[in-house]
């Protein structure tokens, strides 16, 4: 007993609070140890150069440990605690050697370089970390300095450190899905895929020590080896979504970058059109345990695998046509090499002139050349060699009978080699030559066109010629227009521009003119045109005056921007399913987080002594958890996975109920006024989910307008068609608008506004998930939401919500706060994938007076059931891997049917479980845990009644 007191007096010894100073966790525990029983005796005794660092190791925020005396005996701060983990606290005092023997061997050299003096330091290294009972990847940024003694004697090291495990392995796994993306643009067939992936994953052995492709389609290994029929057998049954799954131990699995071989891989379908296109598996890291955002990386890596087989896929079908075109085309298609040797000819060939295809392959192409025209396609096999493109080359091609046919050449030349398709144009030629003949015969043909603008120019742009289609196109009589500038068809600006004088040279230097651009009729209506200006030369190559051809294009430009438009918003859906699908996930995981925070202070708050410092404390962590889970909610709203309480609702008597409350909180300065048809269908959603939605969009009205003005809440009914080109259903709506005259916004922040954490506020002012909440909710309902905005004019946040029918279940009354229910002793079992939620639901179910049996995993909760017939009550997480909560309730059921049931999650999808099970969202406190308690044994006695 003396001794005991004797310990209590030295904790609050006046010296020993100047030696450890602060109330940190760990200055309390080092006043609390016996250095008495150490080579350091007593602390009062002990050197400044010792208690100097000291004192500013407990009172830094910083990781920071230091080692004193000869054994380096280890003192260190609480921002050091989560990196020893389960060594705490149990190693203070202990020599570095023993503290942190997995790795001395690793720093030894470095500590031996303190002793002499030498400071050093170390960027994101390597350990294996024993703090959580098994060795651990990490990676830290660290320096150790001599701490000197007064006589300049090296007496101990400091240690400053930074773990940076977390941003090292993060930006590998990206690099690594960029170097993927990049080795997948190329790839044209099965093989280079295949290529990609090995090549890629060959760079990232520590984060995947093996990757396996399976593409569907790919020729199975007459002889498997055990390590490919291994993986067939763990591939088998995937979907999209992965999974984790434990590797046979008597399989030698490659180790990547490590000294043992992964204790588990990834199995994941890669995605494609209606079945799976293949299967990856991804060996995992066996110093990575419980590493929640691998499946995420996973999946990305599987959606680039699959996007690039689509596009093999395209190719190959490009290819197949292409293959077509050379075996049916009409016009005649060939490969010359540099030397004009015919090296591939198409079947036209032989349709068109007559020669057997193996009398055309490997002979000069002058061979079949008109002698007349011989020099001329000597000039242009010349030009096509130095990669000139010839365009509308025409030269005569004999044919088997003697005689010979005009063709028009396009040609291109790559490698060295000349690539060029021909048209028979014989016809034409003969045609152009019968049009010579008779000036009237032309007129009239060109007369005859009224899809086209076909006139003649002279040297200096006046119309000399009209026909029928420039009339019907351009809107002017030939009366009207013979003898005028062609300039009146262009566009002021264009005309300002020199526009008509810049098209006329063009074509009389190139000898033609192109473009598209925007053209004048004659009652000023503007038209896309696609215009070609020819220039008309006598036979000695004199310009005599220009044919110009215009054509109205304008209906096709605007399909074209309606395709655009399309693509853009499909892509658009795309990206925000994709961030609400990783939003989702991310705000489970927090959810589970918060759970443990919450749920521990709730455990606090019995046990802090009467200490109003400490309560506040207390509080402002629970509001701090609570701020945290109300982010959550939010962030699950948009990724529509918050749990809905979706009724009939009146919209105007909703609005009415909370307008003087909003009125009174945005302030006088922006009135709210209401514009309501006087019969408003009931619509379908969740009230309270709606009022948040609103107040958000009246707040964002307020702070779009910081000098104050009107704000507007408008609804009307709308019907919907059946139209793809809409984004909802077909079906009965209301429209609801609030708008506001405010500063406005660009199309980018339109475009981005509903994104989760994006904002236009200033730091501290806004978390980015107000309308990020209110579109998932929207959509969660059946509806949508949508911004409508341009700078300076104002913004209308519109938000369509469906029709409630009328076999809709009316509004609920609101919940009525419940007392904390007074329940006999029980033999509950928790269960929780997650170990600290699974600790703290034990805490706070124990602290209730039951008792408790945990269990990990529901195949482990199920065998636990099994075996014990006294158990009264389950307690089960949802999401969990394997086998979820509701596939356990079913399991449990088949065992010992009605077993009271509570359900926890923080999802709220659609749970296929049995009605009497109790649902309760996470987070939850002891308070809700303790309800749902007495719900579920009421409704187990009310059943067994």
């Amino acid at each position: 007993m003396a001794q005991r007191s004797g310990l209590l007096i030295w904790m609050y010894d006046e010296d020993l609070c100047e030696v450890f100073p602060g109330n940190s966790e760990m200055a309390h525990i080092m006043r609390r140890h016996d250095w008495t029983a150490t080579s350091l005796g007593d602390p009062r005794g002990w050197p400044d150069a010792l208690k100097i660092p000291l004192r500013m190791l407990l009172t830094s925020r910083f990781e920071m440990w230091l080692g004193w005396g000869d054994d380096l005996h280890f003192f260190y701060n609480d921002a050091y605690i989560p990196t020893l983990g389960i060594k705490h606290p149990g190693m203070l005092g202990r020599p570095f050697r023993e503290v942190w023997s997995e790795v001395y061997d690793e720093v030894a050299d470095q500590v031996d370089r303190v002793r002499a003096g030498e400071a050093t330091w170390n960027k994101a290294l390597l350990l294996l970390l024993e703090r959580s009972g098994y060795p651990e990847e990490t990676y830290h940024s660290f320096s150790y300095s001599p701490l000197h003694t007064a006589d300049g004697d090296v007496g101990g090291l400091l240690c400053i450190v930074s773990e940076e495990t977390e941003r090292v392995i993060g930006e590998r796994r990206l690099e690594t899905i960029r170097q993927l993306g990049a080795a997948l643009v190329g790839a044209t067939d099965r093989s280079a895929i295949h290529d990609a992936v090995r090549s890629t994953f060959a760079t990232n052995r520590r984060d995947f020590p093996f990757a396996s492709l399976q593409l569907t389609g790919d020729a199975a290994h007459p002889a498997p080896s055990s390590f490919e029929a291994a993986i067939t057998r763990l591939s088998r049954g995937d979907g999209e979504n992965g999974r984790i799954v434990a590797l046979p131990a008597d399989i030698d699995w490659p180790t990547g970058d490590w000294d043992r071989p992964p204790r588990e891989a990834i199995s994941i379908a890669i995605p494609g059109p209606g079945e799976s296109a293949g299967r990856l598996v991804l060996g995992l890291s066996p110093y990575r345990s419980k590493d929640a955002g691998i499946l995420d990386i996973a999946r990305l890596i599987a959606a680039q695998i699959g996007g690039a087989l689509a596009n093999v896929a395209a190719l190959q079908s490009e290819r197949l046509r292409a293959d077509r075109m050379w075996t049916f085309s009409r016009d005649l298609m060939v490969v010359i090499d540099g030397e004009g040797v015919l090296r591939s000819v198409s079947p036209s060939w032989a349709q068109m002139l007559g020669h057997p295809l193996d009398q055309v392959v490997g002979h000069h192409f002058s061979a079949f050349v008109h002698p007349d025209d011989a020099g001329a396609n000597d000039d242009a096999l010349a030009r096509a060699r130095d990669d000139e493109q010839l365009t509308n080359y025409e030269s005569r091609l004999l044919t088997a009978d003697g005689g010979f046919r005009w063709i028009e050449w396009h040609s291109s030349t790559e490698n060295g080699m000349i690539f060029a398709y021909g048209r028979d144009i014989t016809q034409r030629r003969r045609a152009e030559e019968a049009l010579n003949e008779s000036q009237a015969q032309f007129r009239h043909l060109v007369q005859g066109v009224t899809d086209y603008a076909i006139y003649m120019l002279d040297l200096d742009g006046h119309v000399s010629s009209w026909n029928e289609g420039a009339r019907r196109i351009k809107g002017y009589e030939p009366d009207e227009i013979i003898g005028e500038h062609f300039s009146r068809f262009y566009t002021e600006e264009d005309r300002a521009n020199g526009e008509p004088q810049r098209a006329l040279e063009t074509a009389r230097t190139e000898g033609r003119f192109l473009a598209e651009s925007w053209r004048v009729r004659k009652d000023g209506e503007r038209f896309r045109a696609s215009v070609v200006i020819d220039a008309i030369r006598d036979d000695a190559g004199v310009p005599i005056g220009f044919a110009k051809i215009t054509r109205d294009i304008t209906e096709r430009e605007k399909a074209q921007r309606e395709l655009e438009q399309a693509r853009e918003v499909l892509f658009q859906s795309q990206k925000m399913e994709a961030i609400g699908q990783l939003t989702g996930g991310i705000a489970h995981d927090f959810n589970n987080l918060l759970m443990a925070v919450l749920s521990s202070l709730d455990l606090l708050r019995k046990r802090v002594p009467d200490d109003p410092l400490s309560k506040r404390l207390l509080d402002n962590a629970i509001e701090g958890a609570q701020r945290g889970a109300t982010l959550t909610q939010r962030m699950l709203a948009f990724a529509r996975r918050q749990d809905l309480k979706v009724d009939r609702v009146n919209l105007p008597q909703l609005l009415a109920g909370m307008s003087d409350l909003v009125q009174r909180s945005i302030g006088p300065e922006w009135p709210i006024s209401t514009n309501f048809p006087l019969r408003l269908p009931f619509i379908r959603a969740d009230a309270n989910q709606l009022e948040m939605a609103l107040l958000n969009l009246i707040v964002n009205a307020r702070d779009a307008t910081p000098g104050g003005g009107p704000i507007l809440i408008s609804a009307s009914k709308e019907v919907l068609a059946d139209d793809p080109a809409t984004k909802l259903p077909a079906g009965h709506y209301v429209r609801l608008v609030i708008t506001d005259r405010g500063t406005g916004m660009d199309e980018e922040t339109v475009r981005r506004a509903a994104e989760p954490f994006f904002t236009t506020k200033g730091v501290g002012k806004g978390t980015g998930l107000g309308l990020a909440m209110v579109h998932g909710m929207a959509q969660q309902i059946g509806g949508m939401f949508e911004l409508l905005s341009r700078p300076g004019e104002g913004t209308s946040a519109v938000i369509w919500l469906p029709v409630a029918q009328d076999d809709t279940v009316s509004a609920a009354a609101e919940p009525v706060a419940e007392p904390e229910p007074q329940i006999p002793r029980l033999k509950i079992l928790a269960v929780d994938d997650d170990a600290l939620v699974l600790i703290n639901t034990a805490a706070l179910l124990e602290d209730l007076g039951h008792d408790v049996i945990e269990a990990d995993s529901a195949a482990e909760a199920l065998e636990t059931f099994r075996a014990r017939d006294d158990i009264d009550l389950i307690v089960t997480d949802q999401a969990m891997p394997n086998m979820t909560g509701s596939e356990l309730i079913a399991a449990v059921d088949e065992i010992r049917p009605g077993t009271p049931i509570i359900l926890a999650s923080g999802y709220g999808e659609d749970v296929a479980a049995r009605s009497s099970a109790i649902r309760l969202g996470k987070p939850f406190n002891q308070s809700q845990l303790a309800i749902a308690i007495a719900k579920a044994v009421e409704r187990d006695v009310a059943t067994s009644a």
